[in-house]
C-alpha cells in the first residue's frame, strides 16, 4: 500500500506511471505491503483463473522473490513503472515484514515518476531476458 501521496498520469516511459503528489526523501518508505490492499495469490490459484484475470495478474502484480506469490496491489502502486538504469524506490528487507518496503533511493521531487527496477522484486523478471529490463 502506498504510504505517501501519488498521482497516476502518463508516463513518457510506458503507458500510465506513479508520480509523486509531495516531496519524498531519501530513506522514507514509499509503499509497504497491507493485506487489506495487497492481494497475494499463489501462482497455481493463478494458473485457474480465466485468461482476462490471468493477464491482469501478469501485468499488474508481481511474483514475489520472499513468498513466491503473486502480490496484486489493489491501490495505485500497480502503476510503477520500471527502470534499469534510473530507478528512485528500492526494494529493502524489514525484520519481521511479509514483504519488502519500497524506499526513496534519492529525494523524489514532486510531480517526478516513481521508478523501480523489477528485476529486484519480481522473480519472473529476474530471471527474463526481455529488452525492456535492460533500459
Amino acid at each position: 500500500m502506498l504510504v505517501v501521496k501519488t498521482i497516476v498520469k502518463q508516463s513518457p516511459l510506458e503507458g500510465l506511471g506513479l508520480f509523486a503528489d509531495e516531496k519524498i526523501s531519501k530513506g522514507s518508505t514509499i509503499w509497504k505491503f497491507d493485506p487489506v490492499f495487497d492481494i497475494m495469490f499463489d501462482p497455481a490459484e493463478v494458473e485457474k483463473m480465466s485468461a482476462r484475470n490471468q493477464e491482469l495478474i501478469r501485468r499488474y502484480a508481481y511474483l514475489s522473490m520472499n513468498t513466491g506469490k503473486y502480490v496484486y496491489p489493489i491501490d495505485d502502486s500497480r502503476f510503477t513503472n520500471h527502470s534499469a538504469t534510473n530507478a528512485n524506490m528500492i526494494d529493502v528487507a524489514f525484520p519481521g515484514e511479509v514483504e519488502t518496503r519500497g524506499i526513496a533511493a534519492c529525494d523524489i521531487q514532486t510531480g517526478e515518476e516513481i521508478l523501480i527496477d523489477y528485476r529486484t522484486i519480481d522473480a519472473a523478471d529476474a530471471k527474463s531476458t526481455e529488452a525492456y529490463l535492460e533500459t
